[in-house]
């Protein structure tokens, strides 16, 4: 068998106040008494009071809310207040669970704001054809799909987003189909893993797994012991305040490292650092004689163990982590308030979802690919899409993090089985005297099976964080292309590109570290080039 073939096997209606047939009353109905007079008086004053109340409750639906913080929308207790972004809703698909102090707007259909558009857009579409006799399609402003999914008709906004096609799509590596056996796919694979590790993690991740299960497939995770049976508001990623970074060795003058620290210290945020031995000490205190610890110790030093720590330091402690040459914009705490859109997940966690809704995301990541149109970007960047690794943040036990550790031993084992092949290989070609192909296939190193993108690195942990969100809320990676603000997505929150990689290439679209989006600064020192997948 060829080297590509055994690579291929082994990757491969509106509201109406009246009826539509109601008409005037005959005026031989209407009798001449005093006491019909009387009514008919008291009834004429009654609906001029109400006509009051309508006029100005549509003078003040004009007021547009341009920006909204999660922590005015939710309070402590994660109860809805009444201020909120407005979601349009539709008839069909949507039953959003509102105060009931409020007072709510008629539900208008998607087929019904997609005609409203039209008219409103009519007078400057008939003028630009005036000017060039040329048809201009309309495009509707991306806030009326505020909060919207793919099933309830969300389209990418317009900002340039060419069809990408199969490309894109064949280069996340899931490992699953969307709908419900998927879903039950991907959970049961992740508490197979789980009961794969020492016991002492048993329980904090099988109890994350079943409170992070799909409400609408209750039995997708098993009830674990030690849990209630009854799935709590998820705990919050800024209740674990470790900043975990690691190096070679620590640099006590690294600037950026003081920046972090004193930014951050303000709210309890402390330190964890760790240099090569620490990170290997503390790898053993919680993973010994287990899949990863073979995974940690068949890899070489550098990038891959860096990176398989950064998924591990998380998954166990929770908090940020955050490579030694990024620089911090603004505090932890303030990541994400500006803008914020929230996706409706009615379809998996009911018409009660946003009382449901803790105040402060489980997990913080950021978009670091958002490809717009570039030709050929696939030869430059692992995903379509793809999520930040440099820095990422979450509480403990998460499922993003657990299948992302369970992906890095599995991309091992692809590596050694690789590495086994090779080996056999050699020998069968130098028994046969074709030493010259022999001594071709012995110079090839591990990355000709993996690289480092896919084994530990960006494209895998993308897939790991895409992963969760259509298993958990059936919503595809589509869903983030083109964001200019953070989408809160459950108990997610996906901060836009210039959350954590602002400037960069320009056709991501991401704006300058001046921006109230930006967070994170990256220098990209790369010290992974020069102790990468080729060191053995």
């Amino acid at each position: 068998m060829s080297l590509s073939s055994w690579i291929n096997t082994l990757t491969s209606q509106r509201y109406s106040l009246l009826p539509t047939n109601s008409g005037p009353a005959s005026p031989e109905s209407i009798k001449t008494s005093s006491t019909t007079k009387k009514r008919l008086f008291q009834a004429t004053a009654i609906a001029l009071v109400l006509m009051g109340i309508a006029g100005y409750s549509l003078r003040s639906a004009d007021v547009k809310i341009a920006e909204v913080d999660p922590y005015e929308q939710y309070s402590e207790a994660g109860k809805p207040i009444p201020i909120s972004p407005s979601i349009p809703t539709s008839d069909a698909n949507s039953n959003l669970d509102t105060n009931p102090d409020q007072e709510t707007s008629p539900e208008i259909t998607e087929e019904e704001h997609q005609k409203t558009d039209t008219e409103l857009e009519g007078s400057e579409t008939a003028n630009q054809d005036d000017q060039d006799g040329s048809l201009v399609e309309s495009v509707a402003d991306p806030m009326d799909t505020w909060g919207w999914t793919e099933a309830m008709g969300w389209k990418p906004p317009n900002v340039g987003l060419a069809d990408l096609g199969e490309v894109a799509e064949g280069r996340y590596r899931l490992g699953f189909e969307q709908g419900e056996q998927g879903t039950r796919e991907y959970f049961d694979r992740l508490q197979q893993f789980a009961l794969s590790l020492p016991m002492a993690l048993h329980s904090p991740l099988l109890t994350s797994l079943f409170y992070h299960s799909p409400p609408n497939y209750p039995d997708a995770v098993p009830s674990y012991p030690l849990s209630s049976g009854v799935q709590p508001q998820l705990s919050s990623m800024i209740n674990y305040k470790y900043i975990h970074q690691t190096d070679k060795e620590f640099n006590p003058s690294n600037e950026l490292t003081k920046i972090w620290e004193n930014m951050n210290k303000p709210d309890g945020w402390k330190l964890n650092f760790l240099d090569d031995q620490q990170a290997h000490d503390w790898m053993l205190q919680w993973f010994r004689r287990s899949d990863v610890e073979w995974a940690w110790d068949y890899m070489h030093r550098g990038v891959l163990k860096a990176d398989f720590l950064r998924y591990l330091l998380p998954l166990v402690m929770g908090g940020v982590y955050s490579d030694v040459d990024t620089q911090p914009l603004r505090p932890i705490e303030q990541w994400g308030h500006h803008n914020v859109e929230y996706l409706d997940i009615t379809s998996t966690d009911g018409t009660n979802w946003r009382t449901q809704l803790s105040t402060h995301p489980s997990v913080i990541v950021g978009v670091d690919v958002d490809v717009h149109a570039y030709e050929g970007w696939e030869n430059g960047w692992p995903r379509a899409v793809g999520i930040c690794q440099w820095t990422l943040s979450s509480s403990p036990s998460h499922p993003i993090f657990l299948d992302a550790v369970r992906r890095v031993v599995n991309s091992t084992r692809v590596v050694e089985d690789w590495e086994n092949w090779r080996s056999k290989e050699i020998q069968s070609l130098e028994d046969q005297g074709k030493n010259d192909e022999a001594n071709e296939l012995r110079e090839q190193h591990r990355d000709h099976a993996m690289n480092v993108m896919e084994w530990t690195g960006p494209g895998l942990f993308s897939d790991s964080v895409i992963a969760y969100i259509l298993a958990r809320y059936n919503v595809t990676w589509h869903r983030l292309r083109g964001l200019d603000h953070p989408l809160r997505i459950g108990d997610i929150m996906i901060l836009p590109i210039t959350g954590f990689s602002p400037g960069g290439e320009k056709d991501f679209g991401a704006q300058g570290p001046d921006s109230i989006q930006a967070n994170v600064l990256h220098n990209f020192r790369g010290s992974w080039k020069a102790d990468g997948a080729r060191k053995k």
